[in-house]
C-alpha cells in the first residue's frame, strides 16, 4: 500500500457567520505502520459535529465498532438539528444519548454475531452550539483545546495507567511507559451502557479543537510544536499529517487519525482576560484548562457601578469575588484601603465557612466581577472529587501562607496585607 492509500483524509468546509468569525476544519487518518486503520472519525460541519473513534480488538472487529459508533451518533444528532431549537434538549445531553446509543447498539451487534464478538471503540466527540461546545468521551482517544498559545488536554484518559495516577500511586512520567498504558477502563461496546464523560467547553474567537487517537500522542511533545504547527497553518490537513508523520517518526506504532476545528476572527480579547484573570487567583492559578472552566461554569457575573457597596462591614460573607475589570476598594476601619484590580480575587476562605467582613468592599469605579458561592464551590467539591481535592489543597497551601512558622498561629499582618482573606 502506497501512503497516498494509506492516509485518509477530509478537508472541512470554511463558513463565515454574521459577526464575521470563519470557522475551519480537517480530518486525517493515517494507517500507519499497521496493515489496517480500525480508527473511523466524522466531520459534520453542517451539523457543528466532530467525533474520533479508535476500534478495539483486533482481528474482533474493532473498525466495525468504530464505524458503526460514527454512524450512530451521525443519525442522533442529524435528528436533533432537525428538531425546533425552542424545544430540544441541550447539547450535553444530546451527546450523552448519542453516545450512550451506540454503545449499546455495538454491543447488540457483537452479541448477535459471534465474527463480531467482543468488538468495541474509543469515542471522543465535540458538538459545537453557538458560543459552546459539548464534549462527550469514553476510553483513550482525546480532546485538546489550543488557546492562548497552549495546548491543554481537555478529556480524561480512561486507562488503568491513568486511573493510578490520578489515585496518587504512579507518577505522572511513569503512566504512558506503565504495562497498562493502554488498558481501558471504559469503552464503548463490551458493555451494554457506559459512563461518559461530558463537559461543556466556552468557544471563542481562536480556539482550536483538537480530536484525536492515541496514535498521534508520541506527536504532542513538546506541546510548543504542535501549538505552532496548528496555529500558524494555512491548510489545515497539511498541519494534521505534518503532525502524523511526526508521531511515526516518534515511535508511534498504531493507527494515527486526527480532527481539528478551528474558530477565526472577532475579538478574543474578553478570552485572555478572562482566563489570565482567574489564573492569577491562588486557588485557581494551578488548574488544568478543563478544571477552570468547570470552576468558570459555576462563577456568576456581576457588575457593579461606581460606588457601589459590595459588602460592608461586619456582613456575613460566603463568596468569593475575582475581578475582571474595573476596580474594587478593600477598606478598613482605621483607614487604610487596598485596591483589587483585573485578576485579584478576595473572600476565598469563605466558601468553607461562612465569616463577618472586617472591612468595607465596594466599587472604586465601574467594575465587573466573578463570584463563585460557597453553594457553589462545594457542589464542585462533592460532584467532581478529583477538582475538589484540588481546590481543597490549593485552599490549604494559601492558608498556609498566613501561618507564622515561629508561632504556629496565624499572623496579624500576613503576607498578602491588607489584600488578605478574611
Amino acid at each position: 500500500m502506497s501512503d497516498e492509500e494509506s492516509v485518509e483524509q477530509h478537508d472541512g468546509s470554511s463558513s463565515t457567520d454574521r459577526s464575521g468569525v470563519t470557522q475551519r476544519s480537517a480530518a486525517i487518518s493515517d494507517t500507519g505502520h499497521r496493515r489496517n486503520n480500525q480508527d473511523s472519525f466524522l466531520v459534520a460541519d453542517e451539523l457543528g459535529l466532530y467525533v474520533v473513534a479508535d476500534g478495539v480488538g483486533g482481528n474482533q472487529a474493532g473498525d466495525v465498532a468504530s464505524a458503526t459508533a460514527t454512524r450512530v451518533i451521525h443519525d442522533i444528532v442529524s435528528q436533533w438539528r432537525k428538531q425546533d431549537s425552542s424545544s430540544r434538549d441541550r447539547a450535553s445531553a444530546v451527546v450523552h444519548r448519542a453516545i450512550e446509543t451506540a454503545c449499546a447498539t455495538i454491543h447488540r451487534a457483537a452479541t448477535e454475531d459471534r465474527n463480531l464478538a467482543g468488538m468495541s471503540t474509543t469515542v471522543t466527540m465535540v458538538l459545537v452550539d453557538g458560543d459552546t461546545a459539548a464534549m462527550g468521551h469514553v476510553g483513550d482517544s482525546r480532546l485538546y483545546l489550543v488557546r492562548e498559545g497552549t495546548l491543554e488536554q481537555i478529556s480524561t484518559d480512561h486507562t488503568l495507567a491513568a486511573e493510578l495516577y490520578r489515585e496518587g500511586i504512579i507518577a505522572r512520567e511513569q503512566v504512558e511507559r506503565h504495562h497498562h498504558a493502554h488498558a481501558l477502563t471504559r469503552n464503548c461496546g463490551t458493555q451494554p451502557s457506559v459512563k461518559v464523560e461530558s463537559l461543556i467547553i466556552e468557544v471563542h474567537s481562536g480556539d482550536l479543537l483538537l480530536l484525536c487517537s492515541d496514535g498521534l500522542n508520541p506527536a504532542l511533545r513538546p506541546p510548543e510544536h504542535v501549538v505552532d504547527t496548528l496555529e500558524s497553518a494555512t491548510d489545515l490537513t497539511s498541519a494534521l499529517r505534518q503532525l502524523a508523520e511526526r508521531a511515526k517518526q516518534a515511535g508511534s506504532r498504531d493507527n494515527i487519525t486526527a480532527v481539528v476545528w478551528r474558530r477565526d476572527g472577532g475579538d478574543p480579547s474578553l478570552t485572555r482576560r478572562t482566563v489570565d484573570a482567574l489564573r492569577s487567583v491562588p486557588l485557581l492559578g494551578h488548574l488544568s484548562m478543563a478544571d477552570l472552566s468547570h470552576v468558570a461554569e459555576q462563577m456568576e457575573p456581576r457588575e457593579y457601578d461606581a460606588g457601589h457597596v459590595i459588602l460592608e462591614r461586619g456582613d456575613h460573607n460566603a463568596a468569593l469575588y475575582v475581578v475582571l475589570d474595573g476596580q474594587l476598594r478593600w477598606e478598613l476601619p482605621t483607614g487604610h484601603f487596598a485596591h483589587l484590580e483585573r485578576g485579584k480575587g478576595i473572600g476565598s476562605t469563605t466558601l468553607v465557612a461562612t465569616r463577618r467582613s472586617p472591612a468595607q468592599l465596594s466599587a472604586q469605579s465601574s467594575a465587573r466581577v466573578l463570584v463563585l458561592t460557597s453553594e457553589k464551590f462545594r457542589d464542585l467539591v462533592r460532584l467532581r472529587p478529583r477538582l475538589g481535592n484540588a481546590l481543597l489543597i490549593a485552599l490549604a497551601d494559601e492558608l498556609s501562607d498566613w501561618i507564622d512558622p515561629d508561632t504556629d498561629r496565624g499572623m496579624a499582618l500576613p503576607p498578602h496585607g491588607l489584600l488578605v482573606e478574611f
